[in-house]
């Protein structure tokens, strides 16, 4: 058994063909068929029953895949750990630099290289992405020592330009013993009654989702969030939950669950990527052209429908 072999069925798991996840892995659907088929054969048990519309996992299929995706969730962090310890951030000629204005969530190493992994293959170039409350980033472009910001939801400064690169839903992240937590969809109004979070050094920096959801009325209270030991806080006793991009593996609580918003409260972000003003570098100008076209397929790599 291998990681290669894990990262295949993880994929398979997750868009639900041999065909897609040869796509998303950016290899042939023979080189996907014939690793699962070793694998198949070591583990001695079938993991899915080829149909003509797709793969449907076995009962053992489905069971193994919490195993697969922890390893592979372990394997990915100690990679992307590590590469962080070397200087996640270094600034070069034939590295693309982005930070992403999101609150930190449970995975995000993993996430973050997958990601990493994703661009390179497409771009063609080494790409360094790590998380970073906005106002710390802000001197970092201007100094020209980093290429670009994304933030959900639209900044605006004179010193620095922004271009909507795509959309996303929106979703609320409670913990797995909110009241709320067997549901699958809510309205604002449901959500009154409890606080919602307020990240401290992002909801403060642009427009996001939070104050979007504010400015149409939510009469949830507020609670200024500081580090990730008041947020568990705020969701394990106090029922508390977060907004963020409907993207389950963005989940900021471990154990928790992503709910959508009902119509008419399901409302959708636009991502924005931030330059200096003065300075877009040919690694921006490639990603950008990149985004702007594929941003869908980037996100439907990641287990959203957009």
């Amino acid at each position: 058994m291998n990681i290669q072999q894990l990262r295949y069925f993880c994929s398979v798991m997750r868009i639900g063909t041999f065909s897609g996840a040869a796509r998303a892995e950016g290899v042939s659907v023979q080189a996907v068929s014939k690793a699962l088929g070793a694998l198949e054969e070591e583990l001695g048990l079938p993991l899915f029953l080829r149909r003509s519309k797709g793969a449907t996992a076995t009962q053992f299929g489905r069971e193994f895949d919490e195993y697969a995706r922890a390893a592979l969730a372990a394997f990915d962090g100690a990679g992307a750990f590590a590469k962080a310890q070397r200087g996640r951030m270094k600034s070069g000629d034939d590295t693309l630099s982005i930070l992403l204005a999101i609150p930190s969530f449970h995975n995000h190493y993993a996430v973050c290289h997958g990601i990493e992994r994703f661009l390179e293959r497409q771009l063609g170039m080494e790409v360094s992405l790590g998380l970073c409350p906005g106002f710390e980033a802000i001197p970092r472009l201007l100094a020209h020592d980093l290429d670009a910001l994304i933030t959900v939801g639209e900044y605006s400064d004179p010193r620095c330009a922004t271009v909507a690169i795509g959309s996303l839903p929106t979703g609320v992240f409670v913990s797995g013993k909110h009241p709320l937590a067997q549901r699958e969809t809510v309205r604002m109004d449901e959500l009154a009654g409890y606080p919602v979070c307020y990240a401290e050094g992002l909801d403060d920096f642009n427009e996001t989702i939070l104050k979007r959801y504010l400015s149409r009325g939510l009469g949830s209270p507020q609670v200024k969030i500081r580090s990730r030991e008041e947020f568990a806080k705020l969701v394990a006793d106090d029922h508390g939950f977060a907004f963020g991009v409907g993207v389950p593996s963005f989940s900021t609580i471990e154990d928790g669950k992503m709910l959508r918003l009902a119509p008419p409260d399901n409302l959708s972000v636009s991502v924005f990527a931030v330059t200096a003003r003065d300075y877009r570098s040919a690694r921006f100008l490639e990603f950008e052209r990149f985004m702007l076209k594929e941003f869908p397929r980037v996100m439907k790599t990641f287990s959203l429908d957009v």
